[in-house]
């Protein structure tokens, strides 16, 4: 009998086993993405980095919405610059360790027309509130308590994901994953350089 309880719970431990492998590839707030899977094809080199080439782009999904501090924000007002669209959470660990180099090539490329946003995903007001203080979060992050802007975009799991909208308001660049200041000011300068 117990021979047969062992055959009978070897599958179900196998796909627990699967479930549970499934689960922590998942790793810390989303999932990442296989280097070289790019939706047309093209590998970057970079395990969490697509790159669009300018005659491939499709326009941004949209992205409008009150900011933590209570202003308004449209990603339709900011054509003609070149914009990075974080999506974090003040639960999420890889946000918080990105936000040191978000904030770095934003006050590196501000004065070159680049423009941030961020998108507070699935968050509470007072928590987000109190990470912008505490990371010293220096551009407007949109309030996206129910993840229904999130939603929109092609993403992850989860955050953090950022974008590179290009001077029309196409996606130029996706970023999967914690990105560095190294890596993302690089794709920013690229795109801003474009005609």
């Amino acid at each position: 009998m117990l021979g047969d309880t062992r055959t009978v719970l070897r599958p179900r431990h196998a796909a627990l086993a699967a479930a549970l492998t499934a689960m922590l590839g998942l790793t810390a707030c989303g999932s990442e993405k296989a280097a070289g899977d790019r939706p047309d094809g093209g590998n970057t080199g970079d395990s969490n980095l697509t790159r669009y080439a300018a005659a491939d782009r499709k326009p941004a999904p949209q992205l409008e919405g009150t900011t933590l501090t209570g202003d308004q924000f449209t990603l339709a007002a900011q054509r003609g610059k070149v914009v990075v669209v974080n999506f974090w959470g003040s639960w999420c660990p890889p946000c918080r360790a990105e936000s040191p180099d978000l904030v770095r090539v934003h006050q590196a490329t501000e004065s070159k027309g680049v423009t941030f946003v961020g998108v507070d995903e699935r968050d509470n007001k007072a928590a987000a509130r109190s990470y912008e203080q505490t990371h010293d979060i220096t551009y407007p992050s949109v309030f996206d308590d129910d993840g229904a802007i999130a939603a929109l975009w092609p993403s992850a799991l989860g955050p953090p994901y950022t974008f590179i909208i290009d001077k029309q308001g196409r996606v130029a660049a996706r970023f999967l994953g914690g990105i560095t200041a190294d890596e993302l000011q690089s794709e920013v300068l690229n795109v801003a350089g474009e005609a």
